[in-house]
């Protein structure tokens, strides 16, 4: 594909509209504020002169990657556009409007993607005739660095589509990955338990934000705890996505939002991009600003031993208790929901761990870290921990319940 029109100038569009462009395709940029071009228009330039300046584009290739860029602030004139992404704002009644117009301004045989990150494609294809042609291609920020792509096929998506999006993802050097419109998709809702549970764990007292963060880091070979990523992604764009999560499977409490976090966003506290969430940022320090009521806690027999048994075989030895109990919580949790996902033929089991790798930089995909630990082991951990959290939470996927 060559001819590309990207809808929505905002980071996440001006980013994808970078990588087709630097992959030499010819990309429509299309937002309707002149304002919000000319600012991604100036921010394009900047980022290619980084990438000069590092001496990974020639000065050349800059000035061509930027013509190839070519701005407008309507959706018109699409009729040789071979793919069209959709990168607004997570409002479907906003998306239904670009993709109606998107539908009657291209041609019948363009594919329509959308670059969502939590809303449903079937959805989203309501607003489209000849829905086969819509699909998901959900990008991970920044576009032009991370590497995943998550190929989302709605109910009515015909595979031609999702197998031409793939092949262009592919060949713009991407990892895509095929998913099931289901909420979340893979990486969103594999990822809830690393932040999710460590929350729990904050808001229980069992520990503070800078020990889970190091736990996980230190012990589970984590480049970021869930506090710092939170904090870097956003807790705003964290939350919502929480949010839309647990709305869409039904308000399970596996997913539900925790009111440390909710807390925090009506505060105006969302991390790095305000200066302070879970930590706070002033000027070369950057110290815990979410205080923990610590509370002691102690394991039953039971759960002593299978926590022990779990993080050994995570290959995390020599830990205290309270590192053991840590890190068997949170990556019982991310574990348990991949294999949900896999029950449900959201993925294969190799999609599902290399969304988790190469999306999040997990040090190791789920479902393969279940093989090393053993789906019994991980089963009797997901058990007890059911039964101490009362809330049904950590009852086995399939996957893991049929274990043997």
């Amino acid at each position: 594909m060559r001819e590309i029109a990207v809808v929505g100038a905002g980071t996440m569009g001006a980013g994808i509209a970078q990588l087709a462009a630097q992959q030499g395709c010819t990309v429509r940029l299309i937002d309707v504020s002149r304002e919000v071009l000319d600012r991604a228009m100036q921010e394009l330039e900047r980022q290619l002169g980084r990438l000069v300046e590092k001496g990974k584009l020639s000065p050349a290739e800059r000035d061509v990657t930027i013509h190839r860029i070519r701005p407008q602030d309507a959706i018109r004139d699409l009729g040789d556009v071979e793919l069209a992404v959709e990168a607004v704002v997570e409002q479907m009644d906003i998306k239904h409007k670009v993709f109606s117009s998107l539908a009657g301004a291209c041609s019948p045989s363009a594919i329509l993607a959308s670059n969502t990150s939590s809303l449903s494609i079937t959805q989203i294809a309501e607003a489209v005739e000849d829905r086969s042609r819509v699909v998901g291609m959900h990008f991970f920020n920044p576009a032009p660095i991370m590497p995943l792509v998550e190929i989302v096929a709605g109910r009515e998506s015909a595979s031609t589509a999702t197998d031409q999006a793939y092949e262009a993802a592919r060949t713009w050097g991407k990892v895509p990955v095929h998913a099931k419109d289901t909420p979340g998709f893979i990486v969103n809702r594999v990822a809830r338990g690393f932040y999710l549970e460590a929350l729990r764990l904050l808001g229980e007292g069992v520990a503070g934000v800078d020990e889970i963060d190091g736990i996980m880091r230190l012990r589970g070979g984590f480049r970021m705890g869930p506090f710092e990523l939170m904090d870097l992604v956003g807790l705003d764009v964290n939350l919502a996505v929480s949010t839309s999560v647990y709305e869409q499977f039904g308000q399970a409490v596996r997913f539900k939002p925790h009111e440390i976090q909710q807390r925090l966003v009506s505060e105006g506290h969302h991390g790095r991009k305000t200066g302070r969430g879970f930590y706070v940022y002033e000027n070369d320090a950057v110290l815990p600003a979410c205080p923990v009521d610590r509370r002691s806690f102690q394991l039953t027999p039971l759960l002593s031993d299978v926590t022990q048994a779990f993080a050994h075989g995570a290959g995390v030895d020599r830990a205290s208790a309270t590192e053991g109990y840590v890190f068997t919580r949170i990556l019982a949790a991310i574990i348990n929901e991949a294999g949900h996902a896999l029950s449900d033929g959201v993925a294969t089991a190799d999609d599902i761990d290399l969304a988790m790798t190469k999306g999040t930089n997990y040090p190791k995909g789920p479902l393969a870290w279940a093989q090393a630990i053993g789906p019994r082991t991980v089963r009797g951990a997901l058990k007890a921990l059911n039964e101490a959290s009362g809330d049904g939470r950590y009852a086995p996927a399939k996957y893991f319940a049929e274990a043997s």
